[in-house]
């Protein structure tokens, strides 16, 4: 009798410690579910530096997006190797929605040429904000008229003009190695680190450079250079009169997309949270008046169109470089 009594006595233990575990591990899920994410700041990792076209952008949607966070949104630059540093960064940073990546097209450009040990997949897509085109700039005294007498000049000299870009695997170099393969050119590539393309432009030290127009949009104001073409499907509203390089005669389309993504693993429901967040910017008036003051097109892309996106991007960049020699 007594050994029946243990026994019971011992399973009710038992019992009411398993109950206590369940209540436990339900009571912890929940206050995790109801976690009110952000409880502090939360990081922008921009992979370029301080002044560039990604960064004042950076800075401008992360305080429209800070309204409405709960928390401020601060940028912090991280520059180095292409943005290898950045992007190596955030890759190892916590899944927990506090560290960011300022996302774009060096993520392609920087797993083709291998120099990080992953590509796209290692990040969560949050949102895709829009795309910036390239332009093809000349010095004011370039002989060139348009584009076409360009391309043409190219092709009668072949490796004789030099383009300079914002560094090797940029998408400033990109657009010129597409150019080069589709019009049957062989132009002479100059990379170059922020902002120093334009100083070499102005100082004849090359004929041409690929840049995103932020970057250059002084310099045309101030006429001391001019615009051949952009890269985008449509004219850009701060330059009506410069032509697509479709419309002139190359079948080229290839812009700079930027967007905001978070280490692979990041949990849903911060994902879920941020990217209406960003809608709301991306959609703003505010947002729109300032990006297209830039050259650049809003654009949101909700997290699975915006990673289908970066994907097809992926591809294209690498059938580029390959047909470029650059695939390591």
């Amino acid at each position: 009798m007594k050994t029946n009594y243990r026994i019971f006595r011992n399973n009710l233990v038992l019992a009411t410690l398993f109950l206590m575990a369940v209540l436990f591990v339900w009571g912890a899920g929940s206050a995790f579910a109801a976690d009110p994410w952000p409880v502090k700041q939360v990081e922008l990792i921009n992979p370029f530096g301080a002044g560039g076209a990604a960064d004042i952008q950076a800075r401008k949607l992360a305080e429209i997006i800070s309204r409405d966070l709960g928390q401020p949104m601060i940028v912090r630059n991280v520059t180095g190797a292409g943005g290898a540093i950045a992007y190596n960064e955030v890759n190892r940073a916590k899944k927990d929605g506090y560290t960011l990546i300022w996302y774009s097209g060096a993520i392609n450009t920087l797993a083709v040429r291998k120099q990080v040990q992953y590509d796209y997949n290692a990040f969560e897509p949050i949102a895709g904000v829009g795309i910036e085109t390239v332009s093809i700039a000349v010095s004011k005294n370039a002989p060139w008229k348009d584009f076409k007498e360009f391309i043409a000049y190219a092709k009668a000299n072949p490796g004789k003009v030099t383009m300079g870009n914002s560094g090797m695997g940029s998408v400033t170099h990109m657009v010129p190695l597409a150019l080069a393969a589709k019009a049957g050119l062989k132009i002479t590539h100059v990379p170059f680190g922020q902002g120093l393309a334009m100083a070499a432009l102005m100082g004849g030290k090359i004929d041409a450079s690929s840049q995103h127009p932020a970057e250059v949009f002084n310099q045309v104001k101030a006429g001391e250079v001019r615009i051949l073409a952009v890269s985008s499907e449509k004219r850009i509203n701060i330059w009506p009169d410069v032509p697509t390089m479709k419309e002139s005669g190359v079948d080229l389309e290839f812009d700079q997309w930027r967007g905001i993504a978070a280490p692979k693993g990041t949990p849903l429901n911060i994902v879920d949270k941020l990217s209406p967040l960003v809608k709301k910017a991306v959609e703003s008036k505010e947002w729109i008046d300032f990006a297209s003051s830039l050259g650049s097109t809003p654009r949101y892309l909700p997290p699975s169109d915006f990673a289908k996106f970066v994907a097809a991007v992926d591809k294209e960049t690498r059938e580029i470089m390959a047909e470029a020699g650059l695939l390591k």
